[in-house]
């Protein structure tokens, strides 16, 4: 039973051919108005030369060998897994979400074809051509289009990747968001392409035309477009890893556009970012040593710790280069005004006529370096090493130089009007001038003085200190005696009084036995002595007088 139908497959596709409205001859038909073949398995089938505009949609030729004309067939979800078309004619034909992997449509003509959401993972197009077809959504992981021709095609959000389309056309064909990671594109044409959106990260790009191409919105992380001519990039992201090396007269900022962009994590950079413009970029730590820079701007970019060897002529006006590594760098022509360079390293590099105007290079090495006609003026340079350097007609107009090393360096022509050369050392230097500056105390002796000073001051002040102590503990044993003495000069008083008590007692008595005589004197002596006591030895002198009082009158009056 099998048999009966692969015999009559022949003769029903014979009959749909000869009962096809249209024929061969027929410039033009309406696709899938040709001979009715939806749905049928047509893999092991020896197809009829002509199915122009046949209807094969759903039809399985997986595997086949094809060499019937196709052109304006429909074929929408056919099966074409592994199917051989090369050099098929299929202009115009409806392939949208049909199977093609791992076909083989090697120079076919496939002009103007429809192959939207269509599946050609690991197909192969050698020198096909596909101008003006529209291959939207469609899928080709993996496939090899060399030499293939796609002007003006449309291959908006296709996944490119890995493909290999050496020496491909895509002129005026719209990439728009196409992923092509890793695509190997080298060679190829893309004048005019668009690749808008598109993800060309670690993309082969190099020796590729790309006059008038729009990148805006593209990731070119890693991309190589070495030797690529006519790369306008304006607009993408990413930092590719080679790019077409800029014309040598090329005007700073007219290069790479990344402006403001943190480039800390890009670990591989271009050999050439010439004329690049980097204003405001962050680049801390970033090995930039193999990277040329010449013209580019870099003004008020932050290399904090970064390596960078050539800036010849580049703006880095206020950028931050502080502990920048920068040995050997040439910066000739470079202008680095209001830049930070504090513990940078300049040793052995080339800075002819840089200007460095109000720069901060403390603590900087800047030794064995060329800098004739640098311009120092108003630099801060304090404790900066500049020996043996080359330092011709040099301007350090108003620039401090405290603790700077200047020795063995050749100065003939440089002027420091107005430059602080405090503690400077011009030791074996050629044709030193320094006419004009200004050097004052030395730091080493403002600091012995000063602490000289305040040493004398902790010595007075000690001693005013001790002496105010001492007048405060006298003025305290001042006040103490005198109390003491009131008091004792109280009780001297009451001893006064009372022996004057005792006298008008015995007086009372008529007791004729005293000495009146001796008493009445050593009273009035006591009052006497009492009235002009100063201490207590004068009191002592009056208890002295009061006790001889009362030693009168208990004994009798002396017989004559």
């Amino acid at each position: 039973m099998p048999v009966i139908p692969r015999v009559l497959v022949p003769v029903v596709i014979l009959a749909a051919v000869v009962l096809s409205p249209l024929s061969a001859a027929e410039a033009a038909c309406v696709p899938g108005s040709g001979p009715k073949l939806a749905g049928r398995n047509l893999s092991r089938v020896v197809l009829p030369a002509d199915l122009t505009c046949a209807d094969l949609r759903n039809a399985r030729l997986d595997g086949a060998t094809v060499r019937s004309t196709l052109t304006g067939a429909d074929l929408r979800g056919a099966s074409l897994k592994g199917t051989y078309l090369s050099a098929v004619e299929m202009a115009g034909a409806d392939l949208r979400k049909a199977d093609l992997s791992e076909a083989n449509l090697s120079s076919a003509n496939a002009r103007g074809a429809d192959l939207r959401g269509a599946n050609l993972d690991d197909a192969s197009f050698y020198s096909a051509h596909l101008e003006g077809a529209d291959l939207s959504g469609a899928t080709m992981v993996r496939a090899r289009f060399y030499q293939a021709q796609f002007d003006d095609a449309k291959l908006v959000g296709v996944d490119m990747r890995d493909v290999d389309a050496y020496g491909s056309d895509m002129r005026r064909a719209n990439l728009t968001r196409v992923k092509a990671g890793k695509a190997r594109l080298r060679d190829s044409t893309f004048v005019k392409t668009v690749f808008r959106d598109a993800d060309l990260t670690g993309a082969e790009l190099y020796s590729t035309a790309m006059e008038g191409a729009t990148f805006k919105g593209a990731d070119l992380s890693q991309a190589n477009l070495r030797d690529a001519t006519g790369a306008e990039l304006a607009g993408s992201t990413g930092v590719p890893m080679e790019l077409p090396v800029p014309d040598p007269a090329c005007e700073p900022g007219s290069g790479q556009q990344y402006a403001g962009w943190d480039l800390t994590r890009v670990k591989d950079f271009p050999d050439d970012l010439s004329c690049a413009d980097l204003t405001g970029a962050k680049l801390d730590g970033v090995d930039l040593s193999s990277v040329r820079l010449d013209r580019a701007i870099l003004r008020k970019a932050s290399l904090t710790g970064a390596k960078v060897h050539f800036l010849k002529g580049a703006d880095l006006r206020e950028a931050r280069l502080g502990q920048a590594e920068l040995s050997s760098v040439e910066l000739a022509g470079a202008d680095l005004s209001g830049a930070y360079l504090s513990r940078a390293t300049l040793d052995s590099g080339d800075i002819s006529g840089a200007k460095f105007v109000g720069a901060d290079l403390t603590d900087a090495g800047l030794s064995y370096l060329k800098a004739g006609q640098a311009d120092f003026t108003r630099a801060r340079m304090d404790r900066v090493e500049m020996r043996s350097s080359q330092l011709f007609d040099a301007d350090f107009k108003n620039a401090r130089l405290v603790g700077a090393d200047l020795s063995h360096t050749e100065l003939k022509g440089a002027t420091f009007e107005g430059a602080d050369v405090t503690d400077t050392v011009t030791e074996y230097a050629k044709d030193a001038d320094l006419s004009g500056s200004t050097s004052k105390l030395a730091i080493g002796w403002v600091i012995a003085f000063g602490v000289f000073g305040l040493i004398v001051v902790a010595v007075v002040f000690r001693a005013v200190r001790i002496k105010l102590r001492r007048r405060r503990a006298g003025r305290r044993s001042a006040a103490e005696s005198r109390a003491a003495f009131e008091t004792g000069r109280r009780r001297a008083e009451e001893e006064v009084t009372r022996l004057g008590e005792e006298i008008d007692l015995l007086d009372g008595k008529g007791e004729d036995g005293t000495d009146w005589h001796a008493v009445l004197d050593a009273y009035d002596a006591a009052k006497t002595a009492l009235a002009t006591a100063q201490d207590h030895e004068d009191l002592k002198v009056v208890g002295n007088i009061v006790e001889r009082g009362r030693d009168a009158l208990t004994r009798p009056p002396k017989r004559a």
